[in-house]
């Protein structure tokens, strides 16, 4: 399972670079698509490096445990992005997957969602308004609120590796940057 990850993780990187809005022709929304891929991969390595048996760990008895977090931000991602791809989640994961295995699939799906709708975004983009029910909602509302809800939440994760005395990725990655 983890070399499979680590195997996905590469393709989404290598597919995301190739897939990002120019920097000089857009440079806001390459910017929106390379905070997306950073906190992306922070909750890639996150569900990668959780082991199967914290999944449904949580820090009180009124929290989210890490399964219920991960399927919400997979929920999140299909909500948010699906308003530029057109695409809908196939599930609540957050109440309808727990395992390790189910929670990577569901995940794996709702980053591509995003990477997808990032790939194809303009500044121009980001200033139009879609539909959503009877609302009208700036595209670039949802998609950078998309990036920060994410980070909000990898933030949660974090609270939970540090809590079963685990480094997180993306501390684990600022200090092997020290290092150097």
């Amino acid at each position: 399972m983890k070399n499979l990850l680590l195997v996905g993780i590469a393709v989404a990187v290598a597919a995301t670079a190739q897939t990002m809005p120019d920097m000089k022709e857009n440079p806001i929304s390459a910017t929106g698509a390379r905070q997306y891929a950073s906190i992306a991969g922070n909750i890639t390595k996150s569900i990668d490096k959780m082991p199967a048996d914290k999944f449904g760990y949580r820090a009180t008895d009124d929290t989210r445990t890490f399964a219920q977090f991960v399927g919400h931000i997979a929920n999140a991602n299909y909500m948010y992005c699906g308003l530029v791809t057109g695409g809908k989640g196939p599930d609540n994961f957050e109440k309808n997957a727990s395992t390790k295995e189910a929670l990577a699939a569901a995940w794996k799906g709702a980053n591509e969602e995003c990477t997808k709708a990032w790939a194809t975004m303009t500044d121009k983009g980001l200033a139009e308004m879609k539909t959503v029910g009877t609302n009208q909602v700036l595209v670039a509302n949802r998609m950078f609120g998309n990036i920060s809800h994410t980070y909000e939440h990898y933030g949660n994760l974090v609270t939970l590796f540090r809590l079963n005395k685990m480094v997180p990725p993306s501390t684990e990655a600022a200090q092997s940057m020290q290092k150097k």
